[in-house]
C-alpha cells in the first residue's frame, strides 16, 4: 500500500487490531494527527502510532533502541509504553508503538524549549550506541515524486522534478559551519510536548548522522511561510545559539525542506478540499520562486 492510499478508515481498522494484541481497549480510539503515520490516543492514557505502510521492521527497531540509548545519555525524550507483548506491534502489514500519553507545550514557551532541547540532543548524543545511516535529504521527495505520476497535471511534475534537481545540485555544493553529529531530522515545534512541566523530543523516525543546520530549518521556514510571530524565532535561535538565517546555505535548505513539506502534502491530495487547495498555493509558490508566500499548515 502507498502512502497515497493511507486513510483514516484503514488507519483505524489497524489500530484496533493492535489495540488487541497489545491488550488494550480500543472503544476509545482518538485519531489525533493523519498524516505519513496515523496517531491514536488510547483510553486516554496511551498514544498508539501506526506507521506509514511500508515501513520495515528494522526502522521500527532501531527507532525503540534509540529512544532506550537517549535515556541513557541523559536526552529528554518520550517514552514507551511497558506491554505483555514485544515492540512493534504487528496487524495489516502496518508496525506501531505504544507511548506514553504527554501534555502539549506551551505555544509562547515551545519555540524557546525547542532551541534547548536541540542544544542537548545534539551535546549529548556523540557516544550514542545506536549505528545511523548517513542524512539523505532527498530520499523522500524523490520517492514521492516517482509515485505521483497519475495524480498530477504533468508540467508541474516536471516543473518540481527541475527543481529537485537544482536542490540536488546545489546540495552537493554547500559548505556547512556546524560541527556534523546526531541529527533529529523532523526538529519541529510539533514534536516537542510535556511530561510533568518539562519538554521532552517526541518522533525519531528520521534520527540520522548529518549536519545540525537541517536541524533548525523547520523553525525559520515555517515562521515566513506561516505567518508567526518573528518573536517566536528569535527564542528559538537565541536558546540554540545560532541562527540559520544568517548561513549563506539557508535559501538551500529552505527550498529543500519546501519541497519535502509540498510533496508530503500532494501525497494526502484526497483528504479534502482545504488540502487541494493548499497544495495549488505550493505548487503556485514553486511556478513564481516566491520566498515570501503564505501556507497553510496541515
Amino acid at each position: 500500500m502507498r502512502p497515497i492510499d493511507w486513510t483514516d478508515v484503514q488507519a483505524r481498522s489497524t489500530a484496533v487490531a493492535m489495540c488487541h494484541q497489545a491488550g488494550l481497549p480500543s472503544s476509545e480510539l482518538e485519531l489525533l494527527r493523519l498524516g505519513s503515520n496515523a496517531v491514536f490516543r488510547v483510553e486516554k492514557r496511551f498514544v498508539l502510532r501506526v506507521m506509514r505502510p511500508g515501513t520495515s521492521d528494522a526502522a521500527a527497531q532501531q527507532e525503540i533502541a534509540l529512544v532506550r540509548d537517549f535515556a541513557r545519555l541523559g536526552v529528554p525524550t518520550v517514552r514507551l509504553v511497558a506491554l505483555p507483548v514485544d515492540q512493534p506491534l504487528q496487524a495489516d502489514g502496518c508496525l506501531g508503538t505504544v507511548w506514553e500519553q504527554l501534555q502539549p507545550a506551551d505555544p509562547e514557551a515551545v519555540y524557546r524549549q525547542l532551541g534547548e532541547l536541540l542544544t542537548t540532543f545534539h551535546e549529548r548524543t556523540d557516544d550514542l550506541a545506536v549505528r545511523l545511516e548517513q542524512w539523505d535529504p532527498l530520499d523522500s521527495a524523490g520517492q514521492r515524486l516517482a509515485e505521483l505520476d497519475d495524480s498530477y497535471p504533468a508540467a508541474d511534475l516536471a516543473m518540481l522534478r527541475d527543481w529537485y534537481q537544482r536542490v540536488s545540485d546545489t546540495l552537493s555544493r554547500l559548505h556547512y559551519v556546524l560541527p556534523p553529529g546526531v541529527i533529529h531530522g523532523q526538529a519541529e515545534v510539533g514534536n516537542v510536548l510535556l511530561r510533568a512541566g518539562q519538554p521532552v523530543l517526541i518522533d525519531f523516525e528520521r534520527v540520522a548522522l548529518g549536519p545540525p543546520e537541517w536541524d533548525l530549518i523547520d523553525t525559520a521556514v515555517t515562521i515566513t511561510r506561516f505567518g508567526r510571530p518573528e518573536a517566536r524565532y528569535r527564542a528559538f535561535a537565541d536558546a540554540y545559539g545560532f541562527d540559520v538565517r544568517g548561513w549563506d546555505g539557508y535559501d538551500t535548505l529552505r527550498r529543500l525542506w519546501e519541497l519535502r513539506a509540498t510533496t508530503w502534502l500532494m501525497q494526502n491530495k484526497s483528504h479534502g478540499p482545504g488540502v487541494a487547495e493548499q497544495i495549488e498555493v505550493r505548487l503556485q509558490t514553486w511556478r513564481d520562486d516566491d520566498p515570501d508566500a503564505r501556507w497553510s499548515g496541515f
